[in-house]
């Protein structure tokens, strides 16, 4: 709806209806109320007797409804919305900072605690390892330039080592033997790699108590960046379509206590 335009989608609701429903019934009841006791009416006196009869249920069930339908409605306002002189009230928004703890706090139990996550890296960690797709990714990287030219370094540096003394001694070049030592490693590559993976494990590969740290560390930023209405706003997406049930029951019972008052003679 455009600024300034009556929007009727919010009044359009479960708790507004019953509201209104039970207001109506005191209003048709103040109205027979008013009738039975005119004496200006034509009506006979058995007439308006029926009339004060009828009044009596019907303001009964109204009055009590209403009132009961009106307290949760204002229940749930100060919930939400600070009520000026009700101490209290806007109790989320006012809150938001405790609320946004709550959240975090729930969330890393649920969720990140610290046996679930070795289970889920463990059980990660043994998928990855017997996936043909750890053997494709070594490959790959034993194929490419940066592993033939460390190669290529070690056996350089194997030269002024007594290895590669015995080897000179031999007439070998030790760089002479990059192509055999990358035949063989790009051969047993596929195999090393899920051994490799397996006795590293998620624990010296990436530890559960920093994964909680960072995602400890992440949650708190990103709820820093929820404001009081954020907050609020987050709250009422979740809860406040369903609290206007709150308002239907608080009709429909105060309604019921209407009626047996007004049975037991009370509400006349």
């Amino acid at each position: 709806a455009s600024p300034g335009a009556f929007d009727w989608r919010r009044y359009y609701t479960k708790g507004f209806i019953s509201n209104a429903c039970t207001f109506s019934c005191v209003i048709v009841g103040a109205v027979l109320k008013a009738l039975a006791e005119d004496p200006a009416s034509s009506a006979g006196a058995r007439e308006r007797a029926r009339i004060a009869e009828a009044a009596r249920w019907v303001l009964a069930f109204g009055v009590f409804g209403f009132a009961g339908g009106i307290t949760n409605w204002l229940a749930v306002k100060m919930l939400f919305d600070r009520v000026p002189g009700l101490y209290g009230s806007g109790v989320i928004p006012a809150r938001f900072k405790e609320i946004r703890e709550v959240v975090k706090d729930t969330m890393l139990r649920t969720f990140f605690d610290r046996a679930y996550l070795e289970r889920y890296l463990s059980a990660k960690l043994e998928e990855v390892a017997g996936s043909p797709e750890l053997g494709e990714a070594v490959d790959r990287a034993l194929q490419g330039e940066e592993v033939a030219r460390v190669v290529e370094e070690q056996l350089e540096g194997l030269k002024a080592r007594p290895e590669g003394l015995i080897l000179a001694v031999q007439g070998i070049d030790p760089v002479s033997l990059k192509p055999v030592v990358l035949t063989f490693l790009r051969g047993a590559g596929r195999d090393l790699a899920p051994v490799l993976l397996r006795a590293l494990g998620p624990g010296h590969l990436l530890s559960v108590a920093r994964v909680r740290a960072e995602v400890d560390a992440l949650m708190t930023t990103k709820l820093e960046e929820l404001t009081p209405e954020r907050v609020r706003g987050l709250m009422e997406e979740v809860i406040r379509v369903h609290l206007g049930w709150l308002i239907v029951w608080g009709n429909v019972f105060g309604g019921l206590i209407g009626i047996a008052s007004a049975a037991a003679g009370y509400a006349s």
